[in-house]
């Protein structure tokens, strides 16, 4: 009858640590979203990859080398890759508890011995050592699948920490891509801020020499220098602003601090985006590698409130021992090797324990509790990461339009600005306008062209994050990616297999 009993409390706790599994359905529920209203949706078609590899959408292999570089040798890339094979040794560790445990142990002793009789003389024998060997077996039995939930919770965090790795990739990748391309803006500023200089230096030149012959005037004279000098303090904020782009992308590549950073010749025009691709909210879930570790954390603290539940219940173990005492051979102080074996010496020594915590000063009461806020704050964690993954698309789609428009007014000022500057000089040098208007259109002609450059490195440094935020893949020669999606989500991984 006690049995009975003691088996319908076991099923009930059971059942309520399987229905206290928070899962990703419940976490989004209290979320009231109209999918209609979001920028990516489409109705007409079905969600398709946005891009096979978004480092070839770049257009860019400077870029691809770059990225390459960083994958292989960044510092913290490593650390992540170490802490995942923490994670997995751990979960290894967790698992074996589901199996007997096997220990043995030999003392020794030496210590004065009993006299000796020979030929009616007695000797005294002062030493005399003794060895003891013995060995036990011992076995909790999982009944409750206590043990199973603690292992395949800890399996969870190792394939969490295997996203994490996934997720660090990726942003290295998006991290090294946006780094060469500020490297390469800031160069481009730093030659417009020369040429700059240059055409201040040529108009000061100019003016000395009208100034000798009386044609300009002392305004003129000081407005040109005024103006070179202004040129020369901006280029050296450009040559500073050039250098830690430098040094930051160096840090990325593990090469700080070689400086041995060279920039490419221009921004790169990339591919067309196509939006309509992108599918529901819902789908890109499956394709962040955050979102994936924040599930299976999820799940993993849901396993721990049922591990914690079920510690109100007996423990069923095994014992099994055998010592040189148990298994002498006649005159010997020493067991043979062959008695460790011997089963039947085993079952001479079984003994079977069953445990039933009663009072424990509420330790298993508060690690219940704990259990249960850490899976609440695991169902927030979850509900956090799918809605910043959401905000950040479609922050991106929605900066894609605006950074192409943009980039195209830009485009057009700078070419009008050009031929502004260009004809403001021949009427200058014609003497049909003043100073004023020359360095007017220069500068004007200067600021346009430095925030086309701006527009450009800001639609790269965009759409990277587009790709980014996405969990787009990326292809690279000689870069293994240890962790996708589709494979962590299969589940946890069982022990085979498991390599980094």
């Amino acid at each position: 009858m006690r049995t009975a009993k003691l088996w319908q409390t076991a099923a009930c706790i059971g059942f309520l640590a399987a229905c206290a599994t928070p899962g990703p359905k419940q976490a989004l529920e209290p979320i009231e979203a109209d999918l209609d209203s979001w920028a990516s949706l489409t109705a007409s078609e079905p969600a398709q990859p946005v891009t096979e590899n978004w480092l070839d959408d770049l257009r860019d292999p400077v870029a691809k080398d770059v990225v390459s570089e960083a994958l292989k040798a960044n510092n913290d890339l490593r650390a992540t890759q170490a802490r995942v094979r923490a994670a997995l040794n751990q979960a290894r560790g967790t698992r074996a508890g589901l199996f007997p445990s096997i220990s043995a142990g030999l003392n020794g002793s030496r210590g004065g011995g009993a006299p000796v009789n020979f030929n009616g003389l007695q000797f005294e024998n002062p030493y005399q050592t003794n060895f003891d060997f013995g060995a036990s077996v011992t076995w909790e039995i999982d009944v409750w699948g206590r043990l199973t939930d603690a292992t395949r919770a800890a399996y969870l965090d190792a394939a969490a920490r295997r996203m994490d790795y996934a997720a660090a990739q990726l942003t290295l990748a998006a991290n090294a891509a946006n780094g060469h391309y500020d490297l390469t803006a800031a160069k481009l500023q730093r030659q417009l801020a020369e040429r700059d200089v240059e055409t201040g230096e040529a108009n000061l030149r100019i003016i000395e020499r009208r100034y000798d012959r009386g044609i300009s005037t002392s305004l003129d004279l000081r407005l040109a220098r005024s103006s070179l000098a202004s040129s020369q303090a901006a280029l050296k904020s450009r040559e500073q602003q050039e250098l830690e782009s430098k040094r930051r992308l160096e840090v990325l590549l593990g090469k700080y601090p070689s400086a041995t950073m060279q920039a490419p010749g221009d921004l790169p025009a990339p591919r067309q985006f196509a939006s309509s691709k992108l599918g529901s909210p819902e789908e890109l879930l499956s394709r962040r590698p955050d979102i994936v570790a924040a599930e299976r954390r999820l799940k993993a603290a849901g396993l721990r409130v049922s591990e914690a539940r079920k510690a109100f219940l007996p423990t069923i173990s095994l014992r099994a021992s055998v010592t040189d005492n148990a298994l002498p051979p006649a005159g010997s102080n020493v067991a043979n090797i062959e008695d460790v074996f011997d089963f039947d010496a085993y079952a001479k020594n079984l003994a079977g324990n069953l445990t039933q915590p009663l009072f424990q000063g509420g330790r298993l009461i508060a690690n219940e509790k704990a259990r249960k806020a850490e899976a609440e704050a695991a169902l927030y964690d979850y509900a956090t990461t799918a809605l910043t993954a959401w905000r950040e698309v479609e922050d991106a789609i929605a900066a894609e339009d605006f950074l192409s428009l943009r980039e195209n007014a830009l485009e057009l000022a700078f070419e009008e600005a050009a031929a502004s500057e260009d004809l403001t000089e021949r009427r200058y040098l014609a003497g049909t306008t003043n100073i004023f208007d020359l360095i007017n259109a220069q500068q004007r002609r200067i600021q346009a062209e430095g925030q086309l450059i701006d527009a450009k490195r800001a639609r790269l440094t965009n759409r990277v994050n587009l790709y980014l935020a996405l969990g787009a893949p990326f292809v690279l020669d000689g870069v293994e990616q240890v962790a996708t999606v589709d494979e962590t989500r299969r589940g946890p991984s069982r022990g085979k297999g498991e390599t980094l």
